[in-house]
C-alpha cells in the first residue's frame, strides 16, 4: 500500500473520533504528489497547523468569529517542505488562536483526555498515522506538551531556525516553529533536509544532566518514576547520568515569560481584538487585557533577564551533551476542557533553547509519558543525533488503539 493509502486508511478510522484536521472532506493529495518535485522528503504527506498559511486555504486559527480569506501564497516553511518534496496533504486543528481555550481535537489513546495545546491536531494527525510530519509552533509548551501526551516525537528548534514568515504571530520574541513525527529519524531527516546538513546514524552522548527541578511545581510521581528509569536505562547502556541543578536565575522566568507573552499578545492582536474582542474565548481574551496594562520599563526588566538567563544557562550546559527532564507534569488531564499545564518547556521557549521531546512510558491509565531533551542554542543537530541514540535505547513501541 502506497504512504497516501496508508494515510487515508487512518483518516478513515481514526478522524471521526478525534477530530485533528480542519474541515476534511477528501483527500486532495494524489495529484499533487504525481507533480511534486523530487527531493528528499518525496512521497511525505504533512499536515500544517492552521495558524501557517498554505496558498489557497483560508488560515483560521480555529477562530469562527475573524472572517479568513484564502491565503495568497505559502508561508515559508510550507514552501520549504514543498520543494523538498513534501506534500500538504490538510491543514490540522489548533486552539484559539494558538492560545489555550480548546478546539475540536481529542486525545487517541483516552478521547476522555485532553492532547494538549496548542498544536493539538498536529500531534494527534501523527499519532493516528494520518500524515508523517505535522507541523507546530511553540510560544509556551504547543509542541513538547502535546507530543508527550499523545505518544509522539516533538522537535522545537533553536529560536529562529525555521522560518516564521507566514505565520499567524502570537509573541514574536519567542514563536518558534517545530514539528512532531513518528520517529526521531524522521525528526532528524527533516531536519537536515530543511537547513542541508548531513545526517548521523545518532551520536552517543557521554554526558548527560539530568533534573527533576524546574524551579515549578514538581512533576507527578509516575512521570518522575518514568524519567528515573529511562535514566536507569541509559546507565546501563553505559552513558554518564548527572543529577544536576540549574541556576537560582531560572525562578524568575515563568512570571516574566507569561509578561512577554502578554504583551505582544496585546500587540499582535490590536486591530482584530479593537473590532472583535467581544468573541474571543476567555482564555485569550483575559491574557490579552493583562498585556495592555504592561509597561515599556516592565519589558525592558524582561528583556534584561532574559539575556542573562540565556548566558547563564548556555555557560551551564556546557558541562553536559544534553539535559533530561519531565516534558509534561504527567499524563493528560481527564478533560477536553483543558490542554494541560505548559510548565516544564516554558524555560526553554523563554531562553530560545531546541527541546526534543521522546515517548518514554505509559501510565497506569495507558496513557503516554514523555521526556524532554535539551541542548544549547543551535545544537539542534547534535541535539536530534543524541536523541535517535536515546531513543533505541528506551524503546517505545506503543501506538494508540
Amino acid at each position: 500500500m502506497t504512504p497516501l493509502k496508508l494515510h487515508e486508511a487512518a483518516i478513515r478510522d481514526w478522524e471521526h473520533k478525534v477530530h485533528a484536521l480542519v474541515d476534511w472532506q477528501g483527500s486532495p493529495a494524489g495529484p499533487k504528489i504525481e507533480t511534486s518535485p523530487s527531493g528528499p522528503l518525496r512521497d511525505w504527506i504533512i499536515g500544517v497547523k492552521d495558524i501557517i498559511d498554505v496558498e489557497g486555504i483560508p488560515t483560521c486559527c480555529n477562530a469562527p468569529f475573524v472572517p479568513a480569506l484564502p491565503a495568497r501564497k505559502n508561508a515559508e516553511i510550507v514552501q520549504k517542505f514543498i520543494s523538498l518534496g513534501a506534500t500538504v496533504l490538510s491543514k490540522t486543528v489548533t486552539t484559539t488562536f494558538a492560545y489555550f481555550d480548546p478546539g475540536p481535537t481529542r486525545n487517541p489513546w483516552n478521547l476522555n483526555h485532553t492532547p494538549g495545546g496548542s498544536s493539538s491536531g498536529s500531534a494527534v494527525a501523527v499519532a493516528c498515522g494520518m500524515v508523517r510530519l505535522a507541523l507546530g509552533s511553540q510560544t509556551v509548551a504547543s509542541v513538547n506538551r502535546p507530543a508527550s501526551f499523545c505518544g509522539v516525537v516533538g522537535f522545537k528548534p533553536t529560536y529562529d531556525r525555521l522560518p516564521i514568515k507566514g505565520v499567524f504571530p502570537f509573541s514574536p520574541s519567542v514563536d518558534t516553529l517545530g514539528y512532531f513525527t513518528r520517529t526521531v529519524l524522521d525528526a532528524q531527516q527533516a531536519f537536515t533536509s530543511l537547513v542541508g546538513l548531513p545526517e548521523t546514524s545518532g551520536t552517543t552522548p557521554i554526558r548527560v544532566g539530568v533534573t527533576e527541578d524546574l524551579y515549578v511545581e514538581p512533576a507527578e510521581e509516575e512521570m518522575l518514576l518514568s524519567l528515573r528509569n529511562v535514566c536507569r536505562q541509559l546507565e546501563i547502556s553505559g552513558l554518564e547520568v548527572i543529577p544536576c541543578q540549574l541556576p537560582s536565575f531560572c525562578d524568575e522566568a515563568q512570571e516574566h515569560h507569561w509578561s512577554l507573552v502578554a504583551a505582544e499578545a496585546a500587540i499582535s492582536h490590536e486591530k482584530l481584538f479593537a473590532k472583535y474582542g467581544k468573541s474571543y474565548p476567555p482564555k485569550l481574551r483575559d491574557l490579552i487585557l493583562r498585556g495592555q496594562q504592561i509597561t515599556s520599563s516592565q519589558m525592558q526588566v524582561i528583556d534584561s533577564h532574559r539575556k542573562n538567563l540565556q548566558t547563564r544557562l548556555k555557560v551551564f550546559l556546557e558541562e553536559f551533551d544534553l539535559l533530561i527532564t519531565p516534558s509534561a507534569p504527567g499524563a493528560a488531564p481527564v478533560s477536553i476542557d483543558t490542554t494541560g499545564d505548559p510548565r516544564f518547556s516554558l524555560l526553554w521557549t523563554y531562553a530560545g533553547f531546541p527541546t526534543l521531546t521522546l515517548p518514554a512510558d505509559l501510565s497506569r491509565n495507558g496513557l503516554p509519558l514523555g521526556i524532554q531533551l535539551v541542548s544549547n542554542p543551535y545544537k539542534d543537530h547534535e541535539l536530534l543525533s543524541a536523541g535517535l541514540t536515546i531513543e533505541r535505547i528506551i524503546s517505545f513501541p506503543s501506538m494508540p488503539i
